[in-house]
C-alpha cells in the first residue's frame, strides 16, 4: 500500500503544480533560451516564458542547428540569435521585465539592441547588464528610468558628457566597465544629484577626466580608473562620502605636492593601488590619503609606487588602531624592509600581514642586503604573517630571517607560499 502511494507520488508533476511566481523564480536561472524551451513540457507551461520577468541573452550559450543550403549556411549563428532575441520579445506579453541581460553581440548590431533597450524600459525594467565591450552611445531614456534599481554597462560609453539629465531616483547599483569611457566632473555631479539613493560605484577601465566625489548615500567605491592627468592636468582633490564602507582606487602619483581631503570617517575596507604614472612621484609630494583611512580594519596597499609613497607619507602616518589585517605588495622586501617595519609601527592592534614579494629590481646592493637589526615589532595581536613570494629570487631566505627577528615578540606564525606566476 505505502509502496503504491509513493509510485503514485513519483508519477506527480510537483513543479508544475507551483504558481507562477515561483516557477518564474526557477525559471530566472536559466538562459532566455533555455527557458523558452520549457514550453514543450506541457500545457501548463506553453506560455510561462511569456510572462517570465528576467530574461537573460547570452551569444555565447546560444545554440542552434545550422540550416544549410547547397551546402552553406543560410544564416549564420550571430543572425540566428538576433533572430532569436527579437521573435522572443515581439511573442513575449505584456507583462513587467525586472531584469534584462544581454552579452556577446559586437558593436556593429548596437542599432537592434537599442530597441531591445527601449522595450525594456518600457516594462518596468529593474535590472539592466549590457556587455559589448565596445565603443557605442547609450540610449538617453537608460539615464531617465524611474525603475531602475542596478545597471551594469561593460563597453566603452561615448559622449557621456552629452547627457544633459540623470534622473535615476531608484537606481542603488551601478557598474561602468570599458577602455575608453571618459568619466567628466560633469557627468559624475550629475550622477550623484540625479541618482540620490546610489549606494554600490564601479568604475573599471575608464579614463578619469574628474577631480572630486561628493555622496552623502554612497557605500561601496570601485574606481580603479586609468589615469589621464598628463592630457588634462586634473588631480583628485577631494572625496566626500561620509557613509562609504567599502573602497577601492588608482591613486596617481602626480599630487602636485597637493593635499587630497577624504572624507570617509565610516571606511572599514580599503584597497589603494599607487599606479606608475607619467610624473615622478617625489618625496616632496605629500598628502592625507592615510589620514582618509585612519579608521579602515581591513587595508590593502600595493603598486610600482608604493615605496615613494611610504617615503613621503610616513613622516606624518596616523595610527591605525582599527586595522586588524594588512596586505602590501610592489615593496622590495629585500632593500627596503626597513620602510615595511616603520610603517607597521603605525598597526597596534594588526592579527594578520600579507606580504608579496615578487624579488628585487632595486639598484641598490650591499648592504642593503644584509641582515637589518631593527627594533622588534610590539603588536601582542599579531598571529598570521603570509609571505607569497617569487620562488626565483635569491635574496628571499634574508627576508625571512628579517620577518623572524621583527616579529618575534608577537610569536606569529609565518606562512610562506609560491607565486604561481
Amino acid at each position: 500500500m505505502e509502496r503504491a502511494r509513493n509510485s503514485r507520488r513519483g508519477d506527480m508533476d510537483m513543479i508544475s503544480s507551483l504558481p507562477d511566481c515561483l516557477i518564474h523564480i526557477i525559471m530566472s536561472f536559466l538562459t532566455a533560451q533555455e527557458a523558452i524551451q520549457t514550453c514543450v513540457l506541457s500545457k501548463r507551461w506553453k506560455n510561462l516564458w511569456a510572462t517570465l520577468p528576467f530574461l537573460d541573452f547570452d551569444l555565447h550559450k546560444f545554440k542552434y542547428h545550422t540550416e544549410l543550403e547547397d551546402g552553406v549556411p543560410k544564416r549564420n549563428r550571430v543572425d540566428m540569435f538576433i533572430g532569436f532575441v527579437s521573435t522572443a520579445l515581439l511573442l513575449r506579453k505584456p507583462f513587467d521585465l525586472h531584469k534584462f541581460c544581454v552579452s556577446g553581440l559586437k558593436v556593429s548590431h548596437f542599432d537592434m539592441m537599442r530597441s531591445w533597450i527601449l522595450y525594456a524600459l518600457k516594462h518596468n525594467l529593474q535590472v539592466l547588464n549590457i556587455d559589448l565591450m565596445q565603443e557605442c552611445s547609450m540610449p538617453p531614456n537608460v539615464f531617465n528610468c524611474a525603475s531602475l534599481v542596478d545597471a551594469s554597462v561593460a563597453y566603452s560609453l561615448k559622449s557621456l558628457q552629452n547627457i544633459e539629465v540623470i534622473n535615476l531616483p531608484c537606481l542603488r547599483r551601478l557598474s561602468l566597465k570599458g577602455a575608453g569611457t571618459h568619466i567628466t566632473q560633469d557627468f559624475v555631479d550629475k550622477l550623484f544629484y540625479g541618482c540620490p539613493v546610489l549606494e554600490f560605484l564601479n568604475l573599471e577601465y575608464c579614463y578619469r577626466d574628474f577631480s572630486s566625489i561628493n555622496s552623502q548615500s554612497l557605500k561601496y567605491l570601485n574606481a580603479r580608473t586609468i589615469c589621464s592627468c598628463r592630457e588634462t592636468k586634473k588631480r583628485m582633490e577631494l572625496i566626500n562620502t561620509p557613509n562609504l564602507l567599502s573602497f577601492r582606487d588608482n591613486i596617481c602619483p602626480y599630487l602636485g605636492g597637493q593635499h587630497m581631503p577624504l572624507n570617509m570617517p565610516s571606511l572599514t575596507s580599503a584597497s589603494i593601488c599607487m599606479e606608475k604614472c607619467h610624473y615622478n612621484w617625489s618625496h616632496k609630494n605629500k598628502s592625507n590619503i592615510l589620514m582618509g583611512l585612519l579608521n579602515v580594519q581591513n587595508l590593502e596597499l600595493s603598486g610600482f609606487e608604493i615605496k615613494a609613497f611610504l617615503e613621503a607619507e610616513l613622516s606624518h602616518c596616523p595610527e591605525f588602531s582599527n586595522a586588524k589585517d594588512l596586505s602590501v605588495d610592489g615593496l622590495c622586501l629585500s632593500c627596503h624592509f626597513y620602510r615595511l617595519a616603520a610603517f607597521l609601527n603605525h598597526f597596534p592592534n594588526l592579527e594578520k600581514l600579507l606580504l608579496y614579494y615578487r624579488g628585487c629590481s632595486c639598484k641598490l646592493r650591499v648592504p642593503a642586503k644584509k641582515t637589518i637589526k631593527l627594533a622588534p615589532f610590539e603588536g601582542k595581536r599579531l598571529r598570521t604573517v603570509e609571505v607569497k613570494f617569487s620562488k626565483s629570487s635569491k635574496y628571499f631566505p634574508q627576508v625571512v630571517k628579517n620577518l623572524q627577528d621583527y616579529t618575534k615578540n608577537s610569536r606569529a606564525q609565518i606562512n610562506m607560499t609560491g607565486l604561481s606566476y
